[in-house]
């Protein structure tokens, strides 16, 4: 995504693309932070997991669906350890409140 931008600002090429883009830079994070908050505990985990990953959900959309699974795996696994430091069971971060 880091990328992304910067060669955007260097293919347009101006000073005034990068002001720009640190202008909306500041709405886009209040945007992710929002995003972040409204995430029920297990969310904040998988996104935690899979930046821990280097891996974003756009990344997981564009793998087979073999490669797909055993990421999903490992974010499983990855949970499940991470529950049971805490002494929770895995069925403990499901939202009942539907």
């Amino acid at each position: 995504m880091t990328g992304a931008s910067k060669s955007s600002v260097t293919d347009n090429g101006g000073l005034s693309h990068a002001r720009e883009d640190g202008a909306s830079g500041d709405s886009s994070v209040a945007q992710e932070f929002l995003k972040y908050a409204k995430m029920n505990p297990f969310d904040r985990m998988r996104a935690a997991i899979l930046k821990s990953m280097n891996l974003s959900e756009a990344d997981l959309a564009n793998m087979t669906p073999d490669q797909r699974a055993a990421v999903e795996q490992k974010i499983r696994d990855a949970i499940e350890k991470q529950l049971e430091k805490k002494g929770q069971q895995p069925g403990s971060l499901v939202d009942q409140s539907a």
